[in-house]
């Protein structure tokens, strides 16, 4: 483990080095949630909430006006309900404006909390240094996913790992727990973005000092669950490269390259070697995303 009693950005703790602490620690923590037409996840993320061992919690919703249940599952769970379609970054900017916790749950409909002592646990790492702004949980897919969505999920922890490993890089974007204080302290979201939007709070805390503790207790995210969706996705992410340049991404072009292709491979190459056979579908995952970014990523201005 990291000594996150260092002035080190980016640091790591186990779940059983949490433990090891005998202290008791119970803020008050807000799940800030924007959503549409997200009716398939959402009741088993509002319920994996409100399941916690854990008594202050208060649950917000933005919502961009559904269509579809989403609402109606929001109000089955007793959140406070906004609306917004501005862009997501302003309806995260509200959800925490709204809320009153010391400790922001920055969420996406589509997680899964899997144990009842999640939180209880999770909050602690807030004690440890009062520098620390930011828990950044593992994501894990759901045990029942497909190919695509083991793949992208091992692909992403290979660049994270090869990141926190260099220092490189920024970490604790969206689906970590934040600390209000120091969120608020850089003006929270930049409104102006409607992707990426959480990276670019994880630069504002980085710039003003803040430090992240990775914490090894994963969460379930259920998302990008076919090779369309990644397509999707990518294609939605493309546009702020053309419209924000690298400064978006936070990596060079070197980087991106060695990320996506070498890591990548490398990552194939190991993974069926231990049977981790959805990584036959990585190809066709990289040509899918280079098919989406290679243009923008391409042009993009440093």
């Amino acid at each position: 483990m990291v000594n996150i009693y260092n002035d080190s950005y980016i640091s790591k703790i186990t779940k059983n080095e949490l433990l090891s602490r005998n202290y008791e620690y119970e803020p008050l923590v807000s799940f800030c949630i924007p959503v549409k037409n997200e009716e398939g996840e959402f009741e088993e993320c509002l319920r994996s909430i409100r399941e916690q061992n854990y008594d202050k919690i208060e649950i917000i919703v933005v919502d961009g006006h559904s269509t579809d249940n989403t609402v109606m599952i929001a109000e089955k769970y007793g959140c406070d309900i906004y609306y917004d379609n501005v862009s997501l970054a302003n309806s995260r900017q509200i959800s925490i404006e709204k809320s009153k916790g010391e400790i922001l749950a920055i969420w996406d409909g589509d997680i899964t909390i899997p144990h009842n002592n999640w939180l209880k646990d999770a909050v602690k790492v807030f004690k440890l240094n009062s520098n620390i702004s930011t828990v950044w949980p593992t994501l894990i897919p759901p045990h029942y996913s497909s190919w695509a969505q083991k793949c992208y999920n091992a692909h992403s922890m290979k660049i994270f790992e090869n990141r926190v490993t260099f220092s490189r890089g920024i970490f604790g974007g969206g689906n970590s727990l934040f600390r209000r204080e120091h969120v608020m302290s850089v003006g929270g979201f930049d409104t102006t973005y409607n992707f990426g939007e959480d990276m670019i709070l994880a630069k504002r805390l980085k710039n003003a000092g803040y430090s992240v503790v990775q914490y090894h207790d994963p969460i379930i995210h259920d998302t990008m669950k076919s090779l369309r969706e990644i397509y999707i996705r990518s294609l939605w992410g493309s546009k702020a490269f053309e419209s924000k340049g690298l400064a978006f991404y936070q990596q060079s072009k070197f980087d991106i390259f060695k990320e996506q292709y070498y890591l990548g491979f490398k990552g194939m190459l190991n993974g069926l070697l231990r049977g981790q056979f959805f990584w036959l579908i990585f190809p066709l995952l990289i040509m899918v995303k280079s098919i989406a970014y290679g243009k923008s990523i391409f042009l993009a201005k440093n």
